[in-house]
């Protein structure tokens, strides 16, 4: 891009991220940090909007502006399924207030008291009537007639903590924002009585640190919001499921164009996460433009959410070739004892879908015939005390440059994997690989090429793929060299930060 392009291109773009350094527990973070860094590269502006991190205000981060939610506080006494419904409620109440005025005139919003002042800004914002606030205490469990009354003479929304009255010319209906099991629907004298259909959080899961992902996303959202009134933004860029509140809220207040990047599809994960289901579900109606991180998720995302494969462009993640490349070890060996040894390398958090099991078994069952063997297991406890098993829970990325460089294999055993960074970062350290045929990994794999793919449900397919690079290491050097070039051709973040600016542009015009 030239420095002419790059003038008359630049855009502004809102990344909005559950995860951005030094909060980073997976492949989101990741991410997020290397594309924005390239975006601005290429001349782009680039603002992410991220959780709250102790000790760090909003700062620029190669040139990247951050900006950081307030510390989510939650009290003691407000850790309550109670106090997460009536927020939740809040949440959900501006979609009933306009499903059911959108046929008929309203002329105002009438609010009323405690958690409802959040239902109703968010109400405003939604339908752009003007907003009355009453601070006298009301009733909860059923419309006040007097302002009944109201309502229907003036023609406006009646909010309180959990109910909302519209008028719709002279019959006024009420709507429970507190989903009650078992009903749907019933008349109050001349009021018309719909429950929803239930709170965007299952009961089950109000805890502290689900509060504290709602707070964020709140708080993020408003962080959007605010940064507009000063500064301009193309668009909105949201990535991985724990935002997509945010993204949600964000896109119905500012109506920028919302571009998701799919990491994953939270439900098909082995250990989904609700809360993050429920953010998703809720997001992809308003996406303009989705980008899947692999051929899988793309798959995904029209099989789940049935969104067409016209809406939706592959772009994969990427690794840094000059940070991830084959490396002197000779130290890293001594400190963990691996001279003379054949490592077989895992990279990974401690998730059952990762799979470690099937790979913990195939290093057992090779010990006999390969008593070199060494299993080293980066991201892992030590749980399972055998002389062939190295667990190192964190290691710093200069040891894991190393640690890949020193490898005779990588293996990614992951009964689900969207990507799987870990395999570029190994591949472009000059380290064969092996993982399931499924998900990502066939895009990164190349069968017999730069490693094994292993069919699903094979249970002898890790040890022979293991033992054939043990027994011909002059293949896997080959594979090494193959798949640093692979690397370099087809996961450079330059070239994926032009195909994401592709996709921009395409949005906006």
């Amino acid at each position: 891009m030239t420095a002419r392009q790059q003038k008359t291109d630049q855009m502004s773009i809102g990344f909005l991220s559950y995860e951005f350094p030094p909060n980073v527990f997976g492949g989101v973070g990741v991410h997020v940090n290397e594309l924005t860094r390239h975006l601005v590269e290429c001349g782009q502006q680039v603002h992410v909007f991220t959780s709250y991190v102790k000790g760090l205000n909003d700062q620029m981060v190669g040139g990247v502006y951050v900006h950081r939610s307030p510390e989510p506080l939650v009290p003691a006494a407000n850790r309550s399924s109670n106090v997460l419904k009536k927020i939740t409620s809040s949440f959900n109440m501006p979609g009933i207030v306009g499903r059911y005025i959108s046929s008929e005139k309203s002329g105002m919003v009438h609010s009323h008291k405690g958690v409802s002042q959040m239902a109703a800004t968010n109400t405003k914002k939604a339908i752009h009537l003007p907003l009355a606030m009453t601070t006298q205490d009301v009733g909860f469990s059923k419309p006040n007639s007097g302002r009944l009354s109201d309502v229907v003479g003036q023609d406006m929304a009646d909010v309180t903590d959990g109910s909302i009255a519209v008028s719709k010319s002279m019959q006024v209906e009420h709507a429970r924002t507190c989903s009650v099991e078992g009903l749907d629907g019933q008349k109050i004298g001349s009021a018309y009585d719909h429950r929803s259909s239930g709170l965007i959080v299952p009961a089950l899961n109000y805890s502290k640190k689900n509060f504290e992902r709602i707070i964020t996303n709140l708080n993020v959202a408003r962080m959007v919001e605010k940064h507009l009134l000063d500064e301009k933004c193309d668009l909105l860029h949201s990535h991985g499921g724990l935002i997509q509140m945010a993204a949600t809220e964000a896109k119905k207040t500012t109506h920028l164009p919302l571009v998701m990047t799919a990491h994953s599809t939270e439900i098909n994960r082995v250990r989904p996460d609700n809360l993050s289901i429920l953010m998703e579900q809720n997001v992809v109606d308003r996406v303009d433009r989705f980008i899947a991180v692999s051929n899988s998720i793309r798959k995904e995302l029209n099989q789940t959410f049935g969104i067409g494969y016209n809406k939706i462009t592959v772009i994969p993640n990427g690794v840094d070739t000059a940070i991830f490349k084959h490396r002197n070890a000779d130290d890293t060996c001594r400190k963990y004892r691996l001279d003379n040894r054949f490592v077989v390398l895992f990279v990974g958090r401690d998730d059952p879908q990762k799979g470690v099991s099937h790979l913990v078994k195939a290093v057992k069952d090779l010990a006999a015939q390969i008593p070199d063997i060494m299993l080293v297991m980066v991201g892992q406890q030590d749980i399972y005390y055998d002389k062939h098993i190295l667990c190192l829970p964190r290691v710093s990325r200069s040891e894991l440059v190393k640690l890949y460089s020193l490898s005779d294999v990588f293996v990614l055993p992951s009964v689900y994997e969207p990507f799987g960074i870990v395999l570029l970062e190994a591949m472009a350290c000059e380290t064969p690989c092996i993982g399931f045929r499924i998900g990502g990994i066939p895009d990164i794999i190349d069968h017999d090429r730069t490693g094994f793919l292993v069919e699903p449900g094979s249970r002898k397919g890790f040890p022979e793929a293991i033992a054939r690079l043990y027994h011909d290491p002059g293949k896997g050097y080959r594979m090494g060299k193959n798949g640093r070039k692979k690397v370099i051709s087809h996961y450079d973040w330059n070239s994926i930060s032009a195909k994401t600016i592709e996709v921009y542009q395409q949005v906006l015009h």
